[in-house]
Parts: structure tokens; C-alpha cells; sequence
């Protein structure tokens, strides 16, 4: 089995971070994928591998925003 892998987002209703956890093969072509967001249940189209909608997961992420130093 591959190893999984996460993919980090935002979601655009209520601004939580969220990670979209697969297996899929990462030179798989991309393909647009609706998820919902963990925190409030809102639809979101991310990017992913394509095949990764087979074993995909959406789990929150907890814990304050990471300092990147780069303001949105």
C-alpha cells in the first residue's frame, strides 16, 4: 500500500484549516474533488491526485495558525 499522504487547506465558509489525508500516487494528473469541510460542513473543491477520492480522509486541524511569517 502507498504511503498516505496530507494535503493542507482552508475552508472558504469558515476559514478553518482542515488536511485532505490519501494514498494516492502524487504523478497521478490532478483532478478537482468536492470535500467538506470538518468544522462546519461547507463544500470545497481541492486539487488532488487523481484516484485519491478512493481512500481519502478530511480531518481538522486544532491548534493555533502556524507562524510562516507571510501575511495574507
Amino acid at each position: 500500500m502507498a504511503a498516505r499522504r496530507n494535503e493542507q487547506h482552508r475552508c472558504p465558509h469558515c476559514g478553518s484549516r482542515f488536511e485532505v489525508w490519501h494514498s494516492a500516487d502524487p504523478v497521478e494528473p490532478a483532478v478537482d474533488v468536492e470535500v467538506r469541510c470538518p468544522c462546519c460542513g461547507g463544500p470545497h473543491v481541492v486539487s488532488l491526485p487523481r484516484g485519491a477520492e478512493k481512500d481519502m480522509r478530511v480531518d481538522p486541524l486544532p491548534g493555533p495558525e502556524p507562524d510562516t511569517g507571510v501575511v495574507d
